[in-house]
Parts: structure tokens; sequence; C-alpha cells
């Protein structure tokens, strides 16, 4: 390829996001299950690379205002499922399913009257935008600079060419 450097910087900063974003949704402890922080990969792009992972990010990251209860199912619930990650048994001690889905149920109920996660205010931990305020910056000047390199490869090139 042509844009060798800049590829390089890519496949490394690709890295670097997704190294960073794991480590902080385990610093953080808003990984219960495991499941997001294995989800966290990189795929590389055209243009460029993009960080995949489950959707529910965002909520972790901007949290959910108050004012609206999560989607609720008893059948079909994530609540429920966190509830059983996090090994949290009802006040009564029983943990039947009945038990265990009222108790999904007003976890659901007490994040729409307060919003996600107390111990940030209720609000969202904001990981996207600290990881990119780690990297960002960075990033792009070697990105530049990378391009820079390659480009002048490529001028050199031509220009012997002719």
């Amino acid at each position: 390829m042509a844009f060798d450097n800049l590829e390089n910087v890519l496949n490394k900063y690709a890295k670097a996001y997704t190294q960073k974003f794991k480590a902080k949704l385990k610093s953080d402890r808003t990984n219960a299950s495991g499941r997001l922080v294995n989800s966290i990969k990189p795929e590389m792009l055209e243009n460029g690379f993009a960080i995949l992972g489950k959707r529910y990010i965002e909520q972790i990251s901007e949290g959910r205002k108050k004012g609206k209860m999560p989607p609720w199912s008893p059948r079909d619930n994530s609540i429920l499922n966190w509830v059983k990650t996090k090994n949290i048994v009802p006040r009564n001690g029983s943990s039947s399913l009945g038990n265990m889905k009222r108790l999904a149920f007003v976890i659901a109920r007490s994040i729409g009257r307060r919003g996600t996660i107390a111990r940030f205010g209720y609000r969202g931990t904001n990981i996207i935008d600290f990881v990119h305020k780690e990297l960002g910056q960075q990033m792009g000047e070697e990105i530049f600079a990378a391009y820079k390199i390659d480009l002048e490869k490529i001028l050199n090139k031509q220009i012997k060419k002719t």
C-alpha cells in the first residue's frame, strides 16, 4: 500500500482505543458480566477504523436520564440478566424466578425515577469522551505526520519517474 506509515498508525490506535476502553470499563467497575468488555474489538476500514462493541456502552457512557423507565419485559429483560450476573438477591433471601423478576422491575423503576449508576451521580461514566480525550490529540498528530511521510514518498517516486 502507498500509505504504509498511515496504516501502521491507524492499526496502532485501533489497538490503543480498544485497550483503553477495556481498561476503563474494568477500572470503573461497569463490566458486570464481561460481555461488554469482550465485545470491544477494532475493525479496520478503508478510510480509518471503528471500535465495535455492544450497543449499551452508550447507556453506560451517557447514562439514562430520570423520568422514563427503561423498556421492561418479564420474559426478555436485560436488567434481570444483570441482577443474576451480579448475584443480587432480594431482601427476603428467596431467589425464585418471581422474586427475581420483581427485583428487576423495582430496579428498572428506580432507574426511571433517578437515572443510572448512583456512584456517578446517576449519570453516565463518560467513558467514550474520556477515551477520546486521552488518545485523540496524539493520534491526530501521529496520523498527520505519517500521512506527510507517505505523501513525500509518493511525490518523490513521481518526480523520479519524470
